[in-house]
């Protein structure tokens, strides 16, 4: 469903690189995690290889989820959450921009997800919750920070008894991020490069508006895709939920991959919001829910499909 011709592709192979020694001062610090496990790894003998790798490691995320709902609410509900995770506008991007370390960073928000909703006692979860989004933030620091923020505060909507164990994992995952910083500064040839805020520091004034305000049917379409008559129906049920994607959607503007960035942060809170809406729904609202998610994939193939960078339309093929 997501194949794409050459042109429609975008290639990293920075990390093949970096995967052959990734204590250099080539390697982005907000991005540290993927070289260095790639370098750990001992896999990667060609550029082809780091493709490869990302790949399994981002059907073993999706697979991971399913099977861990399946088992935690509902095997109907995993099914369901299998139609969704397979026509995502995220699983396009893990087709069409290769190379990159967006699958490391769902693999972790996922593990984030599961353990929010595990029945682990508390300092085990907490150490764990903290030690995810600590590996998170050495892989996609901003990115990373805006996922977890979204979901926890979306959590917290449904448990609030969990504030404070969710405090308490965002300051000791800070406190061993700031000593990550220490050692990788102080004891490697990395520096102090953080690519995003750079790049976010170009978009402002004209360039913000000619990328925002482009192609807005096509750029509102490609945010969901097959995926609207769910989001639609979530945001019916969970009225609170449209603020998540809004605040989603607004990051996303910072960005020139808006399609990308935005697939990336919406997903585990979509992933949640089906959680939250299963579990207080009655049989026929879960039907109706499990049917939408059926249609998603059927809705993806009655038009060619697209993502949005730089404020342009990318077809597929």
């Amino acid at each position: 469903m997501f194949s794409s011709q050459m042109e429609a592709k975008v290639f990293n192979f920075g990390f093949y690189h970096l995967s052959l020694n990734p204590w250099t001062n080539s390697t982005p610090l907000d991005q540290f995690l993927t070289p260095w496990f790639l370098w750990v790894s001992r896999l990667v003998n060609r550029p082809e290889d780091v493709v490869l790798i990302l790949d399994c490691i981002t059907i073993f995320s999706g697979v991971f989820l399913v099977m861990y709902f399946s088992h935690r609410v509902h095997w109907s509900f995993a099914l369901g959450l299998s139609f969704l995770l397979s026509s995502s506008p995220l699983f396009l991007i893990f087709q069409t921009w290769l190379g990159f370390s967006d699958p490391i960073t769902f693999l972790l928000i996922s593990l984030y997800l599961i353990l929010l909703y595990s029945e682990l006692k508390t300092k085990l979860k907490v150490f764990l919750l903290s030690l995810v989004l600590f590996l998170g933030q050495t892989n996609h620091f901003f990115q990373v920070l805006a996922i977890v923020s979204v979901l926890n505060v979306s959590f917290l909507i449904y448990h609030k008894e969990k504030i404070k164990e969710l405090i308490f994992v965002m300051m000791l995952a800070f406190f061993m991020y700031v000593l990550f910083l220490i050692f990788i500064l102080n004891h490697t040839a990395i520096v102090w490069n953080q690519t995003r805020v750079s790049v976010f520091s170009q978009m402002w004034g004209k360039e913000f508006i000619r990328m925002n305000t482009s192609e807005p049917f096509l750029g509102t379409l490609g945010l969901f895709h097959g995926l609207w008559p769910v989001v639609l129906f979530l945001l019916i049920r969970m009225p609170i939920s449209i603020l998540a994607f809004v605040f989603c959607y607004l990051i996303s503007m910072l960005t020139y991959d808006t399609g990308r960035v935005f697939a990336i942060l919406t997903t585990p809170i979509f992933i949640l919001f089906s959680i939250e809406n299963w579990r207080k729904a009655t049989i026929s609202e879960q039907r109706v829910w499990y049917f939408l998610t059926i249609l998603s994939p059927l809705i993806c193939s009655f038009y060619p499909l697209f993502y949005k960078w730089d404020g342009k339309i990318i077809f597929l093929r």
